[in-house]
């Protein structure tokens, strides 16, 4: 019974994490008053395009659906995949707290008018465009992107898993276009991400060979 335990625990600790989170995030958003602006003037170079609003948005649901699906069809995928998120949401907390940062990219004025642009408006009225580095956005859409496409390609849906990927890297890439972040918060949530995703797989897969070997 007790190993029962044990092992619910090794795989809902991730649930548990999540209000720990969000509560030290709100309390990095309320402390925060003086920033450093990180946007470089490459960001002025891309446009602001407001239909990138929808990918943006899309976020939530994609994280979700990717969070689920993994979790019940490949246990062994969902624990390198929930360690890569619950590392880079507390590097971005410890980030926040010791390098308060911010973005000057919002436009004054919106070229058009239209439901798209209405969505950037109400996104800007609630998420302030404060602690921004690496970006969670990416770092969690790289992250949750390809443990469910490993997965999806494991299980032979080869076309659902090119459109995971596909949406992750098109999330990756709205975050730019609707001024929420810049090329330094994405590259960093790429690069981390990216780094934190091959550690934890050999990690995992070293402890595999150790199992395999006792046995």
């Amino acid at each position: 019974m007790q190993q029962t335990l044990k092992e619910r625990f090794k795989y809902w600790q991730f649930i548990i994490y999540m209000p720990i989170y969000l509560f030290f995030f709100v309390l990095a958003e309320r402390m925060t008053t003086e920033v450093t602006y990180i946007n470089i003037p490459l960001d002025d170079k891309i446009p602001f395009v407001e239909g990138f609003i929808v990918p943006y948005l899309l976020w939530f649901p994609f994280m979700a659906l990717g969070i689920v699906y993994v979790f019940f069809m490949d246990k062994k995928e969902f624990l390198p995949m929930g360690w890569n998120l619950v590392i880079g949401m507390s590097l971005f907390l410890v980030v926040s707290f010791v390098f308060p940062n911010g973005l000057e990219l919002r436009p004054e004025v919106f070229p058009r008018d239209n439901i798209c642009t209405d969505l950037v408006k109400h996104l800007y009225s609630i998420d302030t465009s404060t602690n921004v580095i690496p970006s969670i956005h990416v770092f969690n859409s790289l992250a949750c992107g390809i443990s469910f496409g490993r997965v999806l390609a494991g299980r032979g849906h080869k076309i659902a898993a090119i459109a995971s990927y596909a949406m992750a890297a098109l999330i990756c890439i709205s975050t730019m276009f609707v001024k929420q972040h810049s090329i330094l918060d994405v590259a960093s949530g790429l690069i981390l991400s990216g780094l934190c995703f091959f550690l934890l797989r050999g990690l995992y897969k070293h402890e595999a060979d150790d199992k395999s070997n006792d046995v």
